[in-house]
């Protein structure tokens, strides 16, 4: 699958894409991906060097109980990185859900708009249409920064996330959004063991015919997982988020979006030299020309 953004053509044909994070929100999580918006664009070109060939610009945590920036703020902070990095030939996508960032976002040529409420802002809806910006929608239930508080048991998760993106995605087409992406959405309020049957979600959102990306860097799941608890800066979660995104990545995702950039990217190496291979397998040898 080629993912068109503007003038980018991302090649994901039999391959994972690596997302890198550039978060110029002071009030994340993951404390060692902050950086001020005067070194963002060092820091996404960096990223870039690393293995990115995509950058999410986010100033807004969707951590629980999260900063609610003033408008103008957000759009302080992300607006000028996404602007020089537009400049430095560098894909760019923005991480928010507030209509009014995104429609500056595309004033300075944002290519992507991630929006992890799966764009329940209508005028978010119209911005993209508008701009003919395609979207990455995400699955979550509740609010961004209250996902915990919202009733989070499913009687089949893989199958009713699917559903559930699948009806989203084709109201996002026919309200003229150009492109739909697709995440799962691992973490926001799910359980560790749902988390991990969430996976399953990844093959069947990739039969549908669309970009499918997913978000699990260090992630608290992950930590629960490894037994250091809910935590999202312990060093642990750097194998924790490699091994994640690898079974991502042979399940299909065509984008993981990650803030070890580097680590990654060299997994993935070898996890998509081993899905060329296994392709290579059911395909058969090709005849001499």
């Amino acid at each position: 699958m080629r993912l068109a953004l503007g003038e980018h053509v991302l090649d994901a044909s039999g391959r994972t894409v690596v997302m890198g994070i550039v978060n110029v929100s002071p009030d994340s999580p993951v404390e060692r991906s902050v950086v001020a918006p005067a070194g963002a664009v060092a820091r996404a070109l960096g990223l870039v060097a690393r293995g990115a060939e995509l950058v999410d610009v986010g100033a807004h945590s969707t951590r629980t109980g999260g900063e609610e920036p003033p408008l103008d703020e957000e759009i302080g902070r992300v607006c000028p990185v996404i602007e020089a990095l537009v400049r430095e030939g560098v894909p760019v996508s923005l991480d928010s859900w507030k209509p009014g960032v995104a429609r500056a976002a595309a004033g300075v040529g944002v290519h992507l708009l991630n929006d992890v409420t799966g764009l329940r802002d209508q005028e978010m809806v119209s911005v993209a249409a508008e701009h003919r910006l395609p979207v990455l929608a995400m699955h979550m239930r509740g609010e961004p920064t209250r996902h915990g508080e919202a009733d989070q048991r499913y009687d089949d998760i893989a199958a009713e996330v699917v559903a559930d993106l699948g009806r989203r995605a084709r109201e996002l087409e026919a309200a003229g959004v150009p492109a739909v992406w697709v995440d799962p959405g691992f973490g926001f309020g799910r359980s560790a063991r749902d988390n991990v049957r969430l996976l399953a979600a990844v093959r069947a959102l990739r039969g549908t015919g669309r970009p499918v990306a997913i978000s699990a860097s260090r992630k608290g799941f992950l930590g629960e997982l490894v037994g250091v608890g809910y935590t999202q800066h312990a060093p642990e979660l750097l194998a924790a988020t490699v091994a994640f995104n690898v079974l991502a990545a042979a399940a299909g995702a065509h984008v993981v979006r990650v803030h070890d950039v580097e680590e990654v990217s060299r997994a993935l190496l070898v996890a998509n030299a081993a899905r060329v291979a296994a392709r290579s397998r059911v395909d058969g040898p090709r005849a001499a020309p």
